[in-house]
Order: C-alpha cells, then structure tokens, then sequence
C-alpha cells in the first residue's frame, strides 16, 4: 500500500504513539480515537489505520483496529515507515537551517547546487515548506525562512509566546475536554516514566500539547500549538532532558487531573508555570546553531 507524504508522516506519528502507549494487547484503537488525537479527518487516517495494520502495528478485527500480541520496534532512524525523496530532501533543508548551515535568505539555484536535486522537485518541497509557515518568497528574488528554533532567543522567544497561547486555550468560551481522551492521556504521560528514547518523549510531549489545545476549539490556537511541534521536531531540536522527565510527566498529569476536576483556572496557571520552568532550561546554542542544555535559574 503506498502512502503520501502527509500519509506517511502521520503514520509514523501514529506508530510512535501506539509503542508509546503501551495499551495492552487486544485493546481496541477507533478511527474517532485517533482523528481526535491528531486532528486529521477520517479519511487518511482510515489509509493510515490499514498500512499499520499491513506493517504489524495492528490487527484488523471484525470490530476494527486492535493492539496486537507484539508490536513491532519502532526506530524513527530506520523506521518501516516509507519516506519519499521529497520527505527526505524537506527534513534536510529544515535540519540544515537549523543548525544555521543555510542562510536565512536563499535562491533555488543554491538550494539545487547544495542538495543536488532538480528544480521540479526543490520547487515542490519549497512549496510543501511554504504551506508548513517554515519559507516564504522573499521581496524581490529568492526565498526567506521564518524564524526558527535555532538560537537561545528564538527558543526564548517561541516559549514566551506559547506562554500567552496555551494556557488562555484552556480558559477558551468553546473549550470542551472530552474525559475519556483525558484520561487516556494521563495513562500515556504516565507510561513516559518508563521511557528513555528522546524522540519518543518528544512525541508524548507534543500529544500532550496538541491534545489540550485542540479542546479549546480555536483554530489559532490550535494551529499556533502545532506549528511550534513542527518547528521542533524539524529543527531536530529533540535532545531531551532525562533528569527532567520525572517532574515534567508530574506537571502533566497535574494539569490534566485539574481540567478532570473542571477547574480550569488552576490548569491553565498550572500550565503556564510548566511552560516557564521549560523556557528557563532550553537549550542554549552554539556558533554553528547546535543545541547545548542548560539549567533553569534557581530563585
């Protein structure tokens, strides 16, 4: 079965996810449950459910999608997933720029010679990028990228302006948290203590975002929330704290039994408080844009 690109990203977001989770075998996975979690619509997660179930990740039954026995290992390096030649050239430009290799500033002739690829497919990737908030024309010639999270100001910065965002999300007139995704969450953020794998707790990090912004029901918000996932896991910003983990799975799970409980003012306090305790241990950055951590500031 051959998928999309778009297919074939969310697939293996959804892959990660399912090894992340842990649910026991024969624990039964909707197709409501994962367009809620990933905000897609039915159809390409109807694609992706069925590629999954052909790679192993689940079992088709007479009442749907299941767990299987044994999930398969799940390496996002060498991942069973299929990445095209335009998935792969998009990841490289995204992880060149972010360790400053490729200027803010930039013409398709030097992308070409850089990349060694032809103007058709530089010129669709481009686009793809350009859709994404990553590029845009430039006045006059050539192309621009958006700010991105490739200095300790920008990393600054981003978590500043999520500060703003995502806890007025929880505080939203349209917010609705459906209980059983809530709870669902909870058990995943928990599993999370158990994990050593960077990108997995990167993964479960950003679900947990996306999930809480998307109950505002704000567009704005909800896709600010996921522009930020993208601009981290593009910019391969995925080094993880690992003494940090224990706490940061604590403040989840506190924000999520807040909004359990219907008190919202207190969630969102909460998860202003969990976003300025990250901003204060991003990392910082070296000359050539590579991320080195730091230690948040003890007052």
């Amino acid at each position: 079965m051959q998928l999309s690109a778009k297919q074939a990203e969310l697939a293996a977001r959804i892959a990660s996810s399912l090894v992340t989770a842990q649910h026991p075998a024969g624990h039964r996975i909707t197709e409501e449950q994962l367009t809620a979690q990933f905000f897609v619509s039915r159809s390409p997660i109807r694609a992706v459910m069925q590629f999954l179930a052909e790679k192993g990740f689940l079992v088709r039954g007479d009442r749907g999608y299941f767990i299987p026995e044994q999930l398969p290992e799940f390496d996002p390096g060498s991942s069973p997933i299929p990445k095209s030649a335009d998935q792969e050239l998009y990841a490289a430009i995204a992880s060149d720029r972010a360790r400053n290799e490729v200027p803010e500033q930039f013409s398709e002739a030097e992308l070409m010679r850089r990349y060694s690829v032809p103007r058709s497919q530089l010129i669709r990737v481009l686009n793809r990028l350009s859709l994404d908030g990553f590029v845009e024309p430039a006045a006059g010639h050539g192309w621009r990228f958006s700010p991105t999270l490739n200095s300790s100001e920008s990393f600054r910065d981003s978590y500043r302006f999520r500060m703003i965002i995502e806890p007025q999300g929880l505080l939203e007139p349209t917010f609705h948290a459906d209980l059983d995704t809530l709870r669902r969450l909870r058990d995943q953020q928990i599993s999370m203590t158990r994990s050593s794998d960077p990108r997995q707790l990167f993964e479960a990090n950003a679900t947990f975002h996306e999930t809480l912004a998307g109950f505002s029901q704000n567009a704005f918000i909800i896709e600010a929330v996921r522009r930020h996932s993208r601009l981290r896991r593009l910019s391969e910003q995925l080094a993880d704290n690992g003494s940090r983990t224990q706490n940061r799975v604590g403040e989840h799970v506190a924000i999520i039994d807040a909004l359990l409980e219907k008190q919202n003012d207190w969630a969102s306090s909460l998860l202003r408080r969990h976003l300025d305790i990250a901003r204060q241990i991003s990392p910082s950055f070296s000359a050539n844009g590579e991320p080195r951590l730091k230690k948040p500031n003890r007052k």
